[in-house]
């Protein structure tokens, strides 16, 4: 098959059309269009714009010339998507992905990006939420991840794309909706990291192994946490201080076991932020010596965090995990800065409980002023 067939071919299945009715579109017969697909003709040269404009690319395109640079632009734009995505830039990310799906229309993993950074926008600042609301990202995303459902190959992009797709019927107040999907995706004893477990062997096996017990570790004391602070979950409002904090010290107490040895990498991020949790609760619990130990507790782990090269991969070092890296990018930050700047941001909302405290007063000094956009 010749080069500009090809593209044409796979042009044509990306837009869901049969050969006729691209040959209708263009004014050619069927015919031509199997002719031109299987490499036994090709159009004529008056109709390369004609093509190119209906489809919506180059002619460059049609004939290839721009495949290599094509993919080394995709994968600048995908780092410095990701790059963003550490920082918590989610502006910026935004950003770069509006750009890229100007550039890259069909390409189905960067629609894929693009609704996810929207849908953190519903969690990020004042601007992003208000944006979020008057950008109508619902929508969109809605919009995004059914193209990416109906047209993706790849299975981790259509996965997120469903995952989105119930969210927003959930949202909406559509339940049987977003169950419809849940229940026509694969179970947690069928996915690829439970049966790859099985199927590996040796070092593979057990460090597929380890990856599943932190995974599921971390999937845990995550819905610990939201069951007692999600206000969408339905708990929250009818459970006390005391209840929540169970929730909490428990989260924390899963992840501990798991990294035994104290070397908690990238999870020393989640444990300073349940340890504010946990000072804020005393707070309102009026245990102020309590809340003050916690605040300590959330400032030595945010400070072993801001410690680490972002741009470095370390391994876990606990015998349960020693085989797994640390995954430093996935922290879904919605806030630029480091972990010390939030805590001195959340310190300033506790200023008035803790009065003239003067170990309070000295935790503030140290963390010092916050210079986070959030």
């Amino acid at each position: 098959m010749n080069n500009l067939g090809s593209k044409i071919k796979e042009l044509r299945i990306a837009e869901n059309l049969t050969q006729e009715k691209l040959a209708e579109e263009l004014n050619v017969s069927f015919q031509s269009i199997s002719r031109w697909e299987n490499g036994i003709s090709t159009p004529d040269i008056s109709l390369i714009p004609a093509i190119a404009r209906f489809f919506g690319v180059s002619t460059d395109y049609l004939f290839g010339l721009q495949d290599e640079e094509s993919e080394a632009e995709k994968s600048e734009l995908e780092a410095a998507y990701w790059d963003y995505r550490k920082e918590g830039n989610l502006d910026e990310a935004y950003e770069v992905m509006l750009k890229a799906r100007k550039l890259f229309p069909r390409d189905m993993h960067f629609c894929s990006n693009l609704a996810e950074v929207m849908e953190l926008f519903d969690g990020g600042n004042s601007e992003q939420m208000s944006a979020y609301v008057n950008g109508n990202f619902s929508e969109q995303i809605f919009s995004l991840c059914r193209r990416v459902v109906e047209e993706s190959k790849n299975e981790t992009d259509r996965s997120r794309a469903l995952s989105l797709l119930s969210s927003y019927y959930m949202k909406s107040g559509n339940s049987a909706e977003a169950i419809m999907i849940a229940n026509k995706m694969t179970d947690l004893k069928h996915s690829k990291d439970l049966l790859l477990a099985e199927i590996l062997s040796g070092e593979d096996k057990k460090k597929q192994l380890q990856m599943n017990v932190l995974e599921m570790a971390d999937y845990i004391s995550d819905t610990l946490v939201k069951i007692a602070f999600r206000k969408e979950f339905g708990f929250t409002l009818s459970m006390a201080p005391i209840e929540k904090l169970e929730y909490v010290q428990a989260a924390n107490t899963i992840l501990k076991t798991i990294i035994s040895d104290g070397n908690y990498l990238e999870y020393s991020r989640k444990l300073g932020w349940n340890y504010r949790r946990i000072a804020e609760l005393y707070c309102m619990m009026d245990q102020k010596e309590k809340a003050l130990e916690y605040l300590l507790k959330a400032e030595k782990m945010a400070s072993e965090y801001d410690s680490l090269d972002k741009e470095k991969t370390y391994q876990f070092t606990s015998p349960f995990c020693d085989l797994v890296n640390s995954d430093l990018s996935n922290n879904d930050k919605f806030f630029v800065g480091t972990e010390t700047e939030m805590l001195s941001y959340r310190l300033n909302e506790m200023k008035s409980f803790f009065g003239d405290d003067e170990e309070f007063i000295k935790l503030c000094k140290r963390v010092g002023e916050n210079n986070i956009m959030i």
